[in-house]
């Protein structure tokens, strides 16, 4: 079982499967950051919601070498897409300079 707590103090310890489900989610944030925004970003926490709340994994991070610049989105893991952003005023401004607009809602 892995172990991850996420920017929170408790730990928590994923089964197989649900590892295997935040393994899965993760290239999909990070590809999105990457393919909409040209981020280079790290992943600092993540968290499964319960199946009762929604089929998504949660994952908090920053830009590769600007902490000040973070971010935490969801991945639907039966979709295999992004479900829902939010981001840091830095993070928004950095991308906005490089002629992004963070605040169109893209798949």
């Amino acid at each position: 079982m892995e172990k991850n707590n996420g920017d929170t103090n408790e730990e928590v310890v994923y089964n197989k499967e649900e590892q295997a489900i935040i393994d899965k989610a993760k290239p999909i944030a990070i590809k999105y950051l990457k393919d909409t925004y040209e981020l280079d970003v790290e992943i600092t926490g993540e968290s499964l919601l319960p199946t009762y709340v929604a089929s998504e994994v949660i994952f908090e991070g920053n830009v590769i070498g600007d902490e000040k610049q973070y971010f935490s989105i969801s991945v639907n893991y039966k979709t295999n897409e992004k479900a829902d952003m939010v981001m840091s005023p830095e993070l928004a401004a950095a991308i906005r300079a490089k002629g992004f607009d963070p605040s169109i809602k893209k798949k």
